[in-house]
């Protein structure tokens, strides 16, 4: 199986958890709202309060499914979340594949060659535990031309590993979200409003990695069954997801999920940025450690510390932030 992809900021889970709770403390109309009664006439324009409607996400092209095409989507998801109900502890190692539109390269056949080569480490404690660490960050580095000679028009080279590079890190102990940011050296903590505490990071900084809840997903993204792309139809479930509200939208544009149709678990999954750059994510869930002691990784949830020479910053997430609809695809370029 052949994918292509590049890097992308990690989005906050307190944002993806508040689509609901927005939605939740919108206030009622007011019934109050005519102007009270004075000794000179008000315009009956002014009389009235000016309500705004809603704005509804449209469904974008190609995520219109007919009554079978959602039957079937349905199926898979209330599967996928049954399967994720019997998981109280998961550990599981990846690679991730970084391909870059701007930086990228090309092999002898035309194919997109990764700028980076990463391998991490992802644990999962249910309900509202999870942690995430690229733990080995090797980029592809082209083999200089001779001296004297011009560069071959087939570029060759290798992934060298970057020793001291500090790769994507982020940590949920259920109170706080902790993100480093190596870029600017900070490490960044989210809190989690106190009526979020406690839910479950189904939709955390990376979707779809710790488990589903097929209302939650439905909710928050066009999902739609790419039988066109299942090239192995008796072991794999693609699933095409895109997002309803700018919250993601801002991250990612597309999430290409391919399911182990036996373990209903993301065997790869395929991440597209909004420039166009996209990762790959292969997990190894076949050695996969699911529902072993907690006290074997209980220190992976606990709040990490500040590397040498970094900032600790605290940033508060609005909720409205997280119910903006996105634009219709025809504004989307």
């Amino acid at each position: 199986m052949y994918f292509t992809a590049r890097p992308r900021r990690l989005a906050i889970v307190i944002a993806f958890c508040a689509v609901a709770e927005v939605a939740a403390q919108q206030p009622a109309p007011n019934q109050e709202g005519v102007q009270p009664q004075t000794t000179q006439q008000q315009p009956a324009a002014a009389q009235q309060p000016i309500v705004q409607p809603p704005v509804a996400p449209q469904v974008p092209n190609g995520f219109q499914l007919n009554q079978l095409q959602q039957t079937a989507l349905d199926a898979v998801l209330d599967a996928w979340q049954r399967e994720s109900g019997t998981i109280n502890t998961f550990r599981c190692t990846f690679q991730r594949l970084e391909y870059d539109v701007a930086f990228g390269d090309r092999d002898k056949d035309n194919k997109e060659i990764p700028l980076f080569q990463n391998s991490g480490e992802l644990s999962y404690h249910r309900p509202d535990k999870g942690s995430f660490q690229i733990t080995q960050i090797k980029r592809w580095t082209q083999q200089p031309a001779p001296a004297g000679q011009q560069p071959p028009a087939v570029r060759t080279g290798d992934w060298l590993e970057q020793p001291n590079a500090i790769g994507d890190h982020w940590v949920c102990d259920g109170q706080s979200v902790y993100q480093y940011r190596p870029d600017v050296k900070q490490l960044v903590e989210h809190p989690i409003p106190p009526q979020l505490q406690g839910q479950a990071i189904v939709d955390g900084p990376l979707p779809f990695l710790f488990g589903a809840d097929a209302a939650k997903l439905k909710q928050r993204y066009w999902l739609k069954l790419d039988h066109e792309s299942n090239r192995d139809p008796n072991n794999q479930i693609w699933l095409i997801a895109t997002p309803r509200f700018q919250a993601q939208a801002a991250d990612f544009s597309r999430v290409d999920v391919v399911l182990d149709q036996h373990l209903f678990m993301p065997m790869y999954m395929q991440v597209w940025m909004p420039n166009r750059s996209h990762h790959v994510y292969i997990f190894d869930i076949r050695n996969a450690s699911k529902n072993t002691a907690l006290n074997q990784f209980k220190s992976l949830f606990e709040r990490p510390s500040t590397p040498f020479g970094w900032k600790r910053v605290v940033e508060n997430v609005p909720l409205q932030q997280a119910a903006q609809p996105v634009p219709p695809p025809a504004i989307r370029k």
